[in-house]
């Protein structure tokens, strides 16, 4: 049972990979699905973990490696193979540019030594969601929109911005819940 966390994680990881391939082969809603199915997977490792006590190191590495993969890479090459792949050198070091904050961002997430409420700078895996949502759309949209929105959700990604934790919405603590008076 120990092994749940990162044999969810693998599958966060390989949906990942899978939506890559979907994308290479033109397959752009299905590629989209995978990313969604690798949001499933990433909103069960962690909450595995916690439950069986079994958090650690190697699941936090593992899990960012496979967020990288599933949340940076998967949805701007869906954007670019769907829409951008005739864009100029900025186009292309802007598709770059979010798997990088992207990056960044789960680096320092790593880094930190304390637990917080909720995240510095929007956590991949919704930044991811919306690109993936973004790129199947993207056809619809010019190639500055596109832009912008690689942009703004990389910029948010390292930002000082503060985002609640999904736990912190669907079951925020009872010490945290203000009663009326």
């Amino acid at each position: 049972m120990k092994s749940l966390p990162s044999i969810l994680t693998l599958g966060n990881l390989t949906s990942g990979m899978l939506a890559v391939i979907m994308a290479i082969h033109g397959e752009f809603a299905l590629a989209v699905t995978m990313i969604w199915v690798a949001m499933f997977f990433d909103l069960f490792d962690g909450f595995a973990a916690r439950k069986l006590h079994c958090e650690g190191e190697f699941g936090k590495a593992l899990d960012s490696l496979a967020d990288v993969v599933s949340f940076g890479t998967a949805p701007v090459l869906i954007l670019y193979l769907n829409s951008m792949n005739e864009v100029n050198a900025l186009g292309m070091a802007l598709t770059a540019l979010f798997p990088v904050c992207g990056a960044l961002r789960l680096a320092r997430y790593n880094c930190q030594k304390t637990a917080s409420h909720g995240f510095v700078g929007m956590p991949i895996t919704f930044a991811g969601g919306l690109m993936s949502f973004f790129a199947l759309w993207s056809p619809y949209f010019t190639h500055g929109v596109a832009y912008l929105v690689i942009i703004v959700l990389s910029g948010l990604m390292v930002s000082q911005i503060r985002f609640p934790s999904l736990k912190q919405v669907l079951a925020p603590h009872e010490k945290d819940i203000v009663e009326p008076k």
